[in-house]
């Protein structure tokens, strides 16, 4: 058996080898292009993990709002590079589901928050920048602890207003956060552009369910 598959690898071989296949240049690049896809991406992602936690939700004046907390999102690497000039953006994606007993829980809507970071190594301050929806919010930050608690955080979001939920329904709120890395190896960027490269990126985490009996 060993004998068969020694010969069938052999008589591959030769054949690439015959048609010039093995000497392409774009032939070997591609091979280690596949080669990162299986073994530095996984890594990459495994070590950038921070986790969401206290997913809550509160209703004010018909709104229900949804806050959150990332844990585990500013590794030693992450401050060096903020502290580098690097700006940094954390993405955190809140999504309204409806619960369903027996089928897949429906997706209502789904918001975007984001948050860019940018240091000045002059002022030495940094610059916070919290957008969605095509808007934007900017202000300034002394301490690093004070930018820190911004933006590992979304705060009381408004995501959904109740008169757009049906009564009786059970609904909750799945949080993720990501962060994409500011850069890359170059043969990265230009063979595996279709690849997130991530220093952070979280599991789903679930607020808990709620129910809104009282709407007419």
């Amino acid at each position: 058996m060993n004998h068969r598959m020694s010969l069938r690898k052999d008589e591959f071989l030769s054949r690439s080898c015959r048609y010039n296949i093995c000497s392409i240049p774009s032939f070997r690049v591609l091979f280690f292009a596949i080669l990162f896809i299986f073994v530095l991406v996984p890594s990459v992602n495994a070590r950038g993990r921070g986790r969401i936690q206290n997913v809550t939700v509160d209703t004010v004046d018909k709104n229900v709002f949804v806050s959150a907390r990332l844990n585990g999102g500013f590794r030693k690497e992450i401050v060096n590079d903020i502290h580098n000039g690097i700006p940094k953006e954390f993405y955190y994606y809140l999504v309204l589901k409806q619960k369903e007993k027996n089928w897949f829980d429906e997706e209502i809507l789904s918001k975007t928050i984001r948050y860019t970071v940018k240091y000045d190594t002059l002022k030495k301050n940094y610059l916070v920048t919290q957008g969605s929806n095509g808007e934007s919010v900017e202000q300034q930050v002394d301490g690093f602890k004070a930018m820190k608690d911004i933006v590992t955080q979304v705060h009381k979001i408004q995501i959904v207003s109740t008169d757009k939920l049906k009564r009786g329904e059970e609904y909750f709120v799945s949080v993720q956060s990501q962060m994409q890395a500011a850069k890359r190896p170059f043969y990265l960027d230009y063979f595996l552009f279709f690849i997130p490269f991530l220093e952070i990126d979280t599991p789903w985490e679930n607020s808990p369910q709620i129910s809104f009996p009282s709407l007419k």
